[in-house]
C-alpha cells in the first residue's frame, strides 16, 4: 500500500511526507484527486490509441501504445497544474473550463466516429459518389478538349496535305539548270602571254519536286494524331473506372470523416441527442479535477502547504525589513 501511495503522490504532484502527517480528510482528498486523474489518463489514452489506429496509420502496436502515453502525459500535466495550485486562481479555472470544451469536443468526435462508424461509412459512399461523378465529369471535359483540339489541327493538316498531293500530281519533277564556267586558252598575246576565253555550259536536270518531303512529313504527322485519337478515346472510355479505382484505394481522412460525422448528427434527432450526451460527459469527466479542488472546504494537506507558503513569504519579508534597517 506504501508503494501503491507513492505512485499516487507521485501522480497527483503531492509530497509523500506531508501526507503521511495529515489526517482521514487529506486521505480521502487524495483519493479522490487520484480517481479522477486515472479516470482521465485512462479516457485519453483510449483516445491517443484510436487516433494513432485510424488517423496516423501507425499498425505497430508498440507505437500507438506511444502515441497513448503521451496523451496520458499530457493530460497528466495539464491536471497537475491544477492540482499544484495554491489558493485559489479564478484566471485558471476559466481557462481550464475553456480548455475542458476543447478536450471534450475533441474527444467527442473521436469517439463518434468511431461508435457511428457504419452510418459514417455510408455518408463517406455517398459523399464520394457526387466527388466521383464530379471528377468523372471534369476529366471527360478535359478528354473532350484534347479530342477537338487535335481533331482540328489534324483537320487543317488534311487540307494542307491534299493540296500538296494535287500540286505533286501536277508537277511531280522540276526542271533546272547548272550553270558552269571554264576558262579555254585561245592563243598568246604579243608579250607571249596565254589569252584566256570564259565559255558557260549550261545544262538542264530534272528534280524530285521537294514538296514530296513536306507531304511525307504531313501523312506520318497525320499518322501521329490518329494514334493520339483513338488513345484517347479508349482513355475516355476507361475514365469511370480509373475514377472510382482511385476513390476505392484512397482511405478516409479525418476530416472527411468529421465531415460525415456532422452529417449523421445533424440529419438524425437520435444522433444528435447521443453526441449531446456524450460531449457533456466528457466535459464533466474533464471538471472532475477542477471541481474538487476548487470545492468550498480545504482538507489539512492543503492548509499546511498554504501555512509553508505564508511563513516563507513573512521570514522572506522581515529579513529584507532587516536588511534595510541594517543599512540606515
Amino acid at each position: 500500500m506504501k508503494t501503491l501511495r507513492n505512485i499516487g503522490c507521485f501522480l497527483i504532484g503531492w509530497d509523500k511526507k506531508i501526507l503521511s502527517e495529515c489526517g482521514e480528510a487529506s486521505f480521502r482528498q487524495y483519493r479522490k484527486l487520484l480517481s479522477a486523474i486515472s479516470i482521465m489518463m485512462v479516457l485519453w489514452g483510449t483516445i491517443g490509441y484510436c487516433f494513432a489506429d485510424r488517423y496516423i496509420n501507425i499498425e505497430s502496436c508498440a507505437l500507438k501504445l506511444c502515441v497513448a502515453l503521451a496523451f496520458m502525459f499530457i493530460v497528466l500535466c495539464v491536471e497537475r497544474v491544477i492540482i499544484l495550485t495554491v489558493g485559489k486562481a479564478r484566471l485558471m479555472s476559466v481557462m481550464r473550463v475553456l480548455l475542458a470544451l476543447c478536450m471534450a469536443l475533441l474527444g467527442s468526435c473521436i469517439f463518434d466516429q468511431i461508435i457511428f462508424r457504419n452510418d459514417i461509412q455510408q455518408a463517406i459512399q455517398e459523399h464520394r459518389e457526387d466527388v466521383i461523378g464530379n471528377t468523372i465529369t471534369k476529366r471527360l471535359a478535359i478528354y473532350d478538349g484534347d479530342i477537338q483540339r487535335i481533331t482540328r489541327e489534324m483537320d487543317s493538316l488534311s487540307k494542307a496535305t491534299i493540296a500538296l498531293n494535287e500540286e505533286l500530281q501536277k508537277r511531280p519533277v522540276i526542271k533546272g539548270t547548272n550553270v558552269s564556267t571554264q576558262e579555254q586558252v585561245v592563243g598568246v598575246d604579243e608579250n607571249g602571254k596565254p589569252q584566256k576565253v570564259r565559255t558557260q555550259t549550261v545544262n538542264t536536270v530534272t528534280l524530285a519536286n521537294p514538296l514530296a518531303e513536306q507531304l511525307k512529313a504531313n501523312n506520318d504527322q497525320i499518322q501521329i494524331y490518329s494514334g493520339q485519337l483513338e488513345q484517347l478515346r479508349l482513355d475516355k472510355k476507361e475514365v469511370a473506372e480509373k475514377v472510382r479505382e482511385e476513390m476505392s484505394q484512397r482511405a478516409p481522412g479525418f476530416i472527411e470523416e468529421l465531415e460525415a460525422t456532422l452529417k449523421v448528427v445533424s440529419q438524425s434527432k437520435v444522433s444528435l441527442a447521443f453526441y449531446i450526451v456524450l460531449f457533456c460527459f466528457l466535459t464533466f469527466l474533464e471538471l472532475f479535477v477542477l471541481t474538487i479542488k476548487m470545492g468550498e472546504n480545504k482538507c489539512d494537506y492543503e492548509l499546511i502547504v498554504e501555512n509553508q507558503l505564508n511563513l516563507k513569504r513573512n521570514l522572506m519579508e522581515q529579513t529584507a525589513q532587516s536588511v534595510l534597517v541594517n543599512k540606515k
